[in-house]
């Protein structure tokens, strides 16, 4: 499955904190940004189902890393790093837990396509500071060269998507190797839910490029809402 997914992105892809309020005996609501990272457990518990979205294959990793412990990812210029730490395994903002699955069957404009969706988990200011690099870094990032300590080294054209409105914020892009057979890559969908990032990555169809269908960003959104039930 690792190989599947790897080869998309061309070889390249806890509890609440309660506090006194005014020591009045009162437990204020905890905000999103008082909750701990998610587990790996409640990240596993939040993935997607094949009963979430009609037609839907879901296919958890299996135990399986998403990543080598080799594939350290340096971009160039540097200012794409963001971009290139979503192929990373020790990117700049630290992952807390991370799992993922093979998804197929994912129905838009275009037709089927199929690719993977991995969860990480962070705290809320780091997610929110990976998604503010990754808005920052779009509009710069028409092409970038991506090195892993894995052993390939490869360049890649970015094209910035109109993001889905599910989730707290997202970003959308397409990557490309630009050594990719007929020219295809990926549509990358980062979607943030507190402190969990859900990266949808998708086979290019064959019709204009698009963000993950909103259906499946709005439930993975809020199976995570629903991670600590």
């Amino acid at each position: 499955m690792r190989r599947l997914v790897r080869h998309l992105v061309p070889v390249a892809l806890t509890a609440a904190v309660v506090s006194c309020a005014g020591c009045d005996g009162q437990s204020a609501v905890p905000k999103p940004t008082d909750l701990a990272p998610l587990s790996k457990e409640e990240l596993s518990k939040a993935l997607l189902r094949d009963s979430d979205v009609p037609g839907l294959t879901a296919d958890a990793g299996r135990g399986m890393p998403l990543f080598d412990q080799d594939d350290v990812v340096t971009a160039s210029p540097r200012e794409c790093q963001p971009l290139a730490d979503m192929m990373s395994v020790r990117p700049r903002h630290t992952r807390k837990a991370l799992v993922w699955e093979v998804v197929d069957g994912v129905r838009d404009a275009a037709g089927e396509t199929s690719g993977s969706l991995a969860l990480s988990s962070h705290t809320a200011a780091e997610a929110q500071a990976w998604m503010a690099d990754l808005k920052a870094a779009l509009p710069g990032c028409t092409h970038f060269q991506a090195t892993s300590d894995a052993g390939w080294d490869y360049r890649f054209s970015v094209k910035e998507l109109t993001p889905v409105t599910a989730g707290d914020e997202a970003v959308s892009y397409l990557i490309t190797n630009l050594s990719a057979p007929e020219g295809k890559g990926n549509v990358q969908s980062v979607i943030r839910t507190g402190g969990t990032l859900s990266s949808f990555l998708l086979a290019q169809g064959t019709g204009e490029p698009r963000s993950v269908p909103e259906a499946l960003a709005r439930k993975q959104h809020e199976r995570l809402l629903n991670a600590r039930n």
